[in-house]
């Protein structure tokens, strides 16, 4: 008998969403794309036909390890066509294949700390931790209606999911990464002393797990925190520096190696992400961006691994660097992009071999999106698909972002052409500060993405999204949020308008008086304010012009009467101006012409 047969990996939210550092989210990631890629694999090697993921070879299928990580990501959804009389053989020897991938991972983790883990809570945990839900329909002549009611009939299983009993223990702390179930580290003998407890550990524990204070792990934290080389993870501070760290370097190579010899001479442990071309992304900086913000060195020593450095030879190279080129900014960017009318555009196909080519461009597109993040500057988390995660240094993330959406969008433009839907890509970014929580950064980067996919105010209701929306989540602040159609430009009008707060054309202060003008025209009728709001808003550009700037009144003009008309396109103005300011900051800062400029200053 033919089946179609669907099955969910999960849970999605542990493995992924629940982290603080970016080694936490990056193997979560990869272990659940590992999973679900042994479960396909058994369901491939049991002759079935994968419909998704549509591997290339059978080699994509292979497990690999998270030093050299295979581009095939496998998302936690497996469509395949099997025929078979015992479907539910089929089903339990994927399962099973699957729970093998994750305790083979579980018992590196365990190996590695079991002196700090109470092996009766990790017992428990290990076998209750993966979920695999199933669903098959008999296949009939019509592939659309078959896959419709299957995806159903999977959907009313996981909200139909088992609920096995609570093994929960008195006066053990929950996991700090979701709260959901109790720690599996040893506790101390004297509660209030878990600090002091935790630094009787052996230091290569200590240096593994790098908790933070009263940090609490159950079994998919510690698995996540220490199933891959730690130096292969950058942190966010990492990324937030990376355009101070160009600009220095190609301006000065002296004060640049002054820089990488202070850190060297700590002894620092070296980053060592691969580039793709044989060499580590970073090897004229191979560290951690944190002991280059002064204001982190405090909280740097609590650190295991730095516990016993001396920071004061770096504190005076940092003092005279930062007088000539100022401090790094501790900003960078969360990208999150999710293709548009995917839905739709699977309702339409019409056979399990069109949704297999349909996977196999999604996987096409996928694996280019890696490159594209890491040739900005920026580390990819995940990308299966049409969903792109990453982390990208401010100066480059709205390049980043349009050269995805490019990518996309000639990846999918025979698809979208065949069935009839457009299929473009939406991309969210937000900039903020590396120290905010890493669930926060996902959460407004997701925020973000969500904005983007929204259609505008006259557009509602109409498809596909097509966005791009920029979120600057500034410490201190309220959010600021613009978003626009890519076919308006919004990446090169926040790129234009950077370039002229830089060239010193337009003040970075004064879109807080443009603010105020709107307000005192918000009440005006449209169809009278559109002439006098242009010729205020330019009287306040020229004013505030910055002394020594370069003038471009011709070129500010042009721009003014085609995006301001009303209040509200002023307001709009406004926010840009904030964006691009955040924005020029990280353009100046890489630039080697601009940071030569501070020296002459």
């Amino acid at each position: 008998m033919n089946h179609l047969l669907a099955i969910s990996v999960g849970p999605v939210q542990e493995f992924i969403a629940a982290a603080r550092r970016t080694r936490d989210l990056w193997f979560g990631s990869y272990l659940l794309s590992e999973i679900s890629k042994a479960t396909a694999k058994a369901l491939h090697d049991k002759r079935a036909e994968l419909i998704f993921p549509a591997p290339g070879t059978p080699a994509d299928l292979e497990p690999d390890l998270p030093e050299k990580p295979s581009p095939f990501n496998v998302a936690n959804i497996i469509l395949a066509r099997i025929e078979t009389e015992n479907i539910e053989a089929v089903v339990e020897n994927a399962k099973e294949a699957a729970g093998r991938r994750w305790l083979y991972f579980a018992d590196i983790a365990f190996e590695k700390h079991h002196p700090v883990i109470c092996r009766e809570i990790w017992e428990d945990q290990v076998r209750d931790t993966l979920e695999c839900y199933a669903a098959w329909v008999t296949v009939t002549d019509n592939y659309r209606e078959d896959r419709k009611y299957l995806m159903r009939l999977l959907a009313g299983r996981k909200n139909c999911r088992d609920f096995g009993p609570a093994n929960g223990r008195a006066g053990i702390p929950k996991s700090s990464l979701d709260g959901l179930r109790e720690s599996v580290l040893k506790q101390p003998p004297h509660p209030g002393k878990t600090e002091e407890f935790r630094k009787t550990w052996p230091l290569k524990i200590q240096q593994s797990l790098r908790l933070n204070p009263g940090e609490q792990l159950d079994v998919l934290g510690v698995v996540k925190r220490t199933g891959g080389s730690p130096d292969r993870y950058p942190p966010t501070d990492r990324i937030a520096v990376d355009p101070w760290l160009r600009g220095l370097k190609a301006c000065s190579k002296q004060a640049f190696q002054e820089v990488v010899n202070a850190c060297r001479s700590l002894g620092l442990p070296k980053l060592d992400v691969d580039s793709g071309r044989g060499h580590s992304r970073y090897q004229d900086f191979p560290y951690e961006g944190t002991p280059l913000y002064v204001s982190r060195h405090r909280a740097l020593q609590d650190d295991a691994e730095y516990r016993e450095t001396p920071l004061t030879e770096l504190r005076k190279s940092l003092a005279a660097t930062f007088k000539d080129y100022g401090e790094p900014t501790p900003y960078l960017a969360v990208l999150v992009a999710d293709g548009d009318s995917m839905g739709k555009a699977l309702s339409k196909l019409e056979s399990a071999d069109e949704h297999r080519q349909f996977s196999q461009s999604l996987a096409g597109f996928a694996a280019g999106a890696k490159k594209v993040v890491h040739d900005h500057s920026g580390i990819l988390v995940y990308a299966g698909g049409d969903d792109v995660l990453g982390f990208v240094p401010v100066d480059k993330a709205l390049l980043c972002a349009r050269k995805l959406h490019n990518d996309f969008d000639a990846t999918m433009k025979e698809w979208a052409t065949k069935i009839g839907i457009e299929l473009p890509l939406s991309v969210g970014v937000a900039i903020a500060h590396f120290m905010e929580p890493l669930e926060d950064l996902l959460n407004y980067g997701r925020e973000a993405e969500k904005h983007a996919k929204e259609p505008k105010r006259e557009d509602k209701g109409q498809s596909p999204r097509n966005g791009l929306a920029i979120h600057l989540l500034k410490r201190g602040g309220g959010p600021i949020a613009v978003r626009a159609n890519w076919n308006e430009g919004l990446d090169r009008h926040l790129a234009q308008l950077a370039e002229w707060i830089n060239s010193k054309s337009i003040s970075g202060r004064v879109a807080y008086d443009l603010r105020q003008i709107s307000e005192l025209y918000a009440k005006w009728p449209e169809n009278f304010v559109g002439s006098a709001i242009q010729r205020d808003t330019l009287s306040i550009l020229k004013g505030k012009q910055p002394r020594g700037g370069d003038s471009k009144i011709k070129e500010l003009e042009q721009f003014i009467r085609e995006r301001v008309v009303n209040s509200t396109s002023l307001i709009r103005l406004s926010k840009e101006l904030l964006i691009a300011r955040q924005l020029a900051v990280s353009l100046r800062q890489a630039s080697a012409k601009n940071q030569e400029e501070a020296v002459s200053r």
